[in-house]
C-alpha cells in the first residue's frame, strides 16, 4: 500500500467558486442511498473528467505521463531496462465498481477497473548470457484488467468564497492486474534475439510490475488527486452534496 500526505491549499488563492459543471449531478447528503447516487453520477462524468476541462484549469488525464521507469532483470547484474516518455492511455474508459463516502470520518473509498495501453521509448543495456548488449527504440506495454482500490482522506476548509470546501489530505492505493504484455521493437537489430528478450520480459511480467507498479500508481493517482483537488476548490460541499 502506498501512503503519502498531499495538500492543495496553496492553490486556493487563485481559484474562485465555479459551481457544478453540467456533466456532474449533485447528490443529497441526506439521501439514504447516497453512495448509489454518487456512483451513478461519477460513472456519467468520469470520461469528461479524465479528458480534462480547460475552462476549469483541469488538464487531460488520458493520456497520463510518467517520465521514466527502470527495471533490472533479474537483478542489477543482469539487464537494465529503462522506459522513457511513458504515455498511459485508457483512464477515460475506466469502469467504476463502487464509490463510498463516510462523512463522519471524512473518507472516500472507490474501486475501479481499467485497461491501460502505454507507449514509450526503451533503453536496454547489460549482459545477456555474459555478452554485453545495448539497444534502444520504441516500445509498448499493455496492462490488462487493472483493479485499483483507492482511499482518500479529506478535511473541511473555508474557501475564498466563504463556503466550505473539501481538501484531500492523503490517499492510499492498492492494485492488482490480470496481465502485463511488453513489446520492445528493433532489439539489437536481430528479430530472433529480439523475440527471445520479449518472451523473457513477458515471462517475468509479475516481477517487472512489482518494480514499476508502485511508481506508476503513485504518479497516476497523484495526477488524478491534483485534478480532483482543483475541482473541489471550485465546487463547495453544499453544491456537491446539498441537504
Amino acid at each position: 500500500m502506498l501512503s503519502f500526505p498531499f495538500s492543495l491549499l496553496a492553490l486556493i488563492s487563485y481559484v474562485t467558486s465555479m459551481g457544478l459543471p453540467d456533466y456532474i449531478q449533485p447528490c443529497s447528503r441526506n439521501d439514504p442511498n447516497i453512495n448509489e447516487c454518487a456512483l451513478k453520477s461519477a460513472r456519467q462524468s468520469i470520461r469528461q473528467f479524465s479528458l480534462g476541462d480547460p475552462s476549469r484549469k483541469l488538464p487531460s488525464l488520458d493520456p497520463s505521463y510518467v517520465a521514466e521507469m527502470t527495471v533490472y532483470i533479474p537483478n542489477e547484474n543482469g539487464l537494465k531496462l529503462v522506459f522513457k516518455d511513458n504515455y498511459f492511455y485508457g483512464l477515460s474508459g475506466m469502469e467504476l465498481q463502487n464509490l463510498k463516502f463516510d462523512f463522519n470520518k471524512k473518507i472516500i473509498t472507490t474501486e475501479a477497473l481499467v485497461n491501460l495501453d502505454v507507449t514509450n521509448k526503451y533503453e536496454l543495456s547489460g549482459k545477456l548470457m555474459m555478452v554485453p548488449i545495448s539497444s534502444h527504440g520504441d516500445s509498448s506495454i499493455k496492462l490488462k484488467k487493472t483493479d485499483l482500490k483507492v482511499k482518500m482522506w479529506y478535511e473541511h476548509v473555508t474557501g475564498p468564497d466563504g463556503k466550505i470546501h473539501w481538501n484531500i489530505t492523503k490517499h492510499d492505493i492498492k492494485y492488482e492486474l490480470e496481465k502485463a504484455v511488453f513489446r520492445l521493437e528493433n532489439l539489437l537489430g536481430d528479430k530472433q534475439i529480439g523475440d527471445q528478450i520479449n518472451n523473457l520480459l513477458n515471462e517475468l511480467w509479475r516481477d517487472i510490475v512489482a518494480d514499476v507498479g508502485p511508481y506508476i500508481c503513485r504518479s497516476m493517482t497523484t495526477a488524478v488527486v491534483e485534478n480532483l483537488g482543483v475541482f473541489l476548490e471550485q465546487v463547495s460541499y453544499d453544491e456537491l452534496f446539498p441537504e
